[in-house]
């Protein structure tokens, strides 16, 4: 997330930031006599499409002048070379301008644009704070690009150290200032320092729902599952959240265990018409948080939106074991025998009928379907142990009316 918000911030600043001196000469006049001539003769070349003699001329110059070299002499040649697409001669004119001219903004934030753009990260980092020194009045976005910088550097520390300073100096910081911090934060392994940055802003901004989500990622990173649940609600009520968020969320109350949460999110997510998946994960949900009349009514809703459908086939089967959980045994039995009239070789759904026949004490009918699982392995045991017991409440009650 932290890659796209800073690379997306900085493309813009990079086509816009340097100062090239291509269009016309200001104060041309207050130059040395050579360096007037020279930057002169280089415009013209400029303007015509020159650059490879623009170039020569301020070389020339700067390698054979006694005077002081003006840093625009400098930034002239650098945007030239930038201009042909030599890119590393351009950085080279900058940094040798600042190098001899260490209190020109323009030499110091050009260097570090180009710096950054060469993926040389700390220098350029380095060289935005400089820049940020430099300016008058300050412009915090010299702060921020430091603290990217630092940050795409893997220097994580030290962009936390700058955006620290950021928000220190910044009335109003914005959003992707902050999210840079946070993550520079837990990337250097300050987490304390990155909650206590989201909750001094929650004090001043509870309403923004992007500081919650930040808090719910710390939290997460804490292991502190419960309380990130709980950042997201709260930043959830001020905006509505995505698909995609409430998704998480859901995923989040079924990981600590909050099943009821997670089915109410997945309920309204999912809308009047779940699909069969849909509704079995609900109604494991709603099982597992106790409320299985919920689940009842979810099931039977389905099937009676669409009773002729292949996967109503399945939540017949569904509910069968929903009621047998409630203890319906009759209304259990009459689901597992609708279901094995159309799948009647479902060793499952005759298991479970035998033993709801049995609650209703008709022990003729739940023989009748234990034994015909004598011969399936995977319920084999268990029938037979059901067959030797209702084989004992025979004897006992033969015993009982003899006596």
């Amino acid at each position: 997330m932290m890659h796209s918000v800073r690379n997306i911030s900085l493309a813009g600043f990079l086509c816009a930031c340097l100062i090239l001196l291509c269009t016309p000469l200001a104060g041309a006049k207050n130059f040395p006599p050579q360096a007037r001539h020279a930057m002169i003769k280089a415009q013209s070349d400029l303007k015509e499409g020159n650059m490879q003699g623009a170039e020569r001329t301020l070389s020339e110059y700067i390698r054979t002048t006694k005077e002081k070299v003006p840093a625009e002499v400098f930034i002239m040649l650098g945007g030239s070379r930038h201009d042909s697409g030599n890119k590393k001669g351009a950085l080279a004119a900058f940094l040798e301008g600042y190098t001899l001219c260490p209190g020109n903004q323009s030499l110091c934030r050009n260097s570090a644009v180009l710096l950054y753009e060469q993926k040389k990260y700390e220098q350029a980092a380095r060289m935005f704070e400089n820049t940020y020194e430099l300016a008058k009045p300050k412009d915090p976005q010299m702060l921020y690009h430091a603290g990217a910088a630092y940050y795409e550097g893997e220097k994580y520390r030290q962009s936390a150290r700058i955006l620290a300073r950021l928000l220190a100096e910044t009335q109003n910081p914005q959003k992707d200032w902050i999210k840079l911090a946070v993550h520079s934060y837990l990337l250097s392994g300050q987490q304390k320092k990155a909650l206590r940055c989201l909750k001094k802003l929650l004090k001043k901004h509870p309403e923004t729902p992007e500081y919650w989500k930040m808090l719910a990622k710390v939290e997460m990173d804490r292991k502190k599952y419960v309380d990130a649940a709980a950042a997201l609600e709260m930043g959830y009520s001020f905006s509505s959240p995505t698909k995609q968020e409430n998704r998480q969320l859901a995923q989040l109350y079924r990981y600590i265990n909050a099943p009821l949460k997670a089915a109410d999110i997945l309920n309204g997510l999912y809308g009047k018409n779940p699909t069969n998946k849909q509704i079995q994960e609900l109604v494991s949900l709603y099982s597992c948080a106790g409320k299985p009349q919920q689940a009842l009514k979810l099931v039977d809703q389905a099937l009676k939106n669409n009773p002729q459908q292949k996967s109503s086939l399945q939540l017949l089967m569904t509910k069968g074991k929903l009621l047998y959980q409630q203890r319906k045994f009759n209304a259990a039995r009459r689901a597992f025998s609708l279901y094995l009239k159309q799948n009647p070789k479902d060793s499952e759904a005759r298991l479970y009928r035998g033993f709801c026949f049995w609650e209703l004490k008709q022990w003729q009918l739940s023989r009748n379907d234990f034994q015909k699982l004598t011969h399936i392995k995977k319920y084999k045991a268990r029938a037979k142990r059901a067959l030797t017991a209702l084989d004992d409440l025979q004897e006992a009650r033969t015993e009982a009316t003899e006596g």
